[in-house]
């Protein structure tokens, strides 16, 4: 329940900021979209309610001894988690009201306004965050990290899916494509900089639920570089050809699936016990029955593991160059976009497998 919780928290705050981004550009320059006001209020109405769901999971773990409504009311006023979210409320409640009373679709400033509480709800996520609580700049880290991610995927999930008319045209691709570049720079960046506080040991962190789950995002982050060099690059010589963008819209939601996907594997990991050291965390809890059953391994006491390609990983990733051209196949003949998901999700498993292949203890 609580991962499903995350992974429409993360949902919602990618369509509102996804929303609000376009209805804050030129209408020229964007792609004619149409999500009601309606639908904008209930996203931010929920998400609030779908951020509460770490708040509870604490109160039932925490509050047995003590009492649970006593519980929920010191972590909400004493713990950071609990400080973040009545920090994401007040914000949601002030949004809600300016997108009621306004017409954000045509008033591009409220829009541009919008944007920036969507920011900042996202610094509340970062700030009740365990980079955080670790480290004063781990929330800086996160919050960069969030905002990127939601910026990214929500101009991406909003064109795709709510978009109608002639779709994404040149116009749109020449603010976007910069802008997705710069978010996938700072995902990265932010990335790498939060590992070094939550996961130092990052080829041990696969023997743990964590581990694999942070594993299963970075090669769906994978098959999204591929997704937005195609949708960025490769697409966008299709539109100054003549073809329109309504017909190339399909390979946007394909991609936008895939962020669904790491959406969920980011949900949960924040259900998985952080791995600042994989030994003592193996103390307390069992290794990773993914792990176990892909390479066949038992870990001992003190176990470290390496990485050393085998005939068996090159196989794998031999295996997932193939599909990967397949789905380029796939997109330059505008087959089926259910043809371009299996192939990518078979492309997925056989790179981790591959990686999980040439692991060693």
């Amino acid at each position: 329940m609580f991962i499903v919780a995350k992974a429409l928290l993360y949902v919602c705050f990618a369509l509102l900021m996804g929303s609000f981004i376009l209805y804050s550009v030129p209408r020229r320059n964007r792609p004619e979209i149409f999500i009601s006001k309606k639908f904008i209020l209930i996203l931010i109405a929920l998400t609030p309610l779908f951020g509460i769901g770490e708040l509870v999971r604490l109160t039932m773990h925490l509050g047995e001894d003590f009492g649970y409504w006593l519980t929920f009311q010191n972590i909400v006023f004493s713990f950071e988690v609990g400080k973040g979210w009545l920090f994401l409320t007040g914000i949601s409640v002030l949004l809600f009201f300016m997108v009621l009373f306004n017409d954000i679709k045509e008033d591009r400033f409220f829009a541009g306004l919008a944007v920036f509480l969507i920011a900042g709800m996202g610094v509340s996520v970062g700030y009740a965050s365990h980079a955080a609580s670790l480290e004063s700049l781990g929330f800086l880290a996160h919050s960069l990290h969030f905002i990127a991610v939601i910026t990214w995927s929500g101009v991406l999930l909003v064109s795709g899916y709510f978009s109608k008319g002639e779709g994404p045209s040149l116009s749109f691709y020449k603010w976007f494509t910069p802008l997705a570049v710069a978010c996938l720079a700072t995902v990265i960046g932010a990335g790498l900089w939060l590992m070094n506080y939550i996961v130092p040991e990052y080829v041990n962190s696969y023997l743990l639920d964590y581990g694999q789950a942070l594993l299963i995002k970075h090669v769906l982050l994978f098959i999204i570089v591929i997704y937005s060099l195609i949708n960025g690059i490769w697409l966008k010589k299709k539109l100054k050809k003549g073809m329109t963008g309504l017909a190339l819209n399909k390979w946007i939601k394909t991609e936008g699936i895939f962020l669904f996907l790491a959406f969920v594997a980011t949900a949960l990991m924040t259900q998985q016990t952080p791995p600042h050291d994989v030994a003592d965390t193996l103390k307390m809890e069992d290794p990773s029955k993914l792990f176990t059953f892909s390479t066949g391994l038992i870990p001992g006491d003190n176990p470290m593991l390496s990485i050393s390609f085998s005939i068996m990983s090159l196989v794998w990733l031999a295996f997932a160059l193939v599909l990967v051209l397949s789905m380029f196949v796939t997109i330059k003949r505008d087959k089926s976009m259910v043809l371009a998901v299996v192939a990518s999700i078979l492309a997925a498993s056989a790179i981790y497998l591959a990686i999980m292949s040439s692991v060693s203890l």
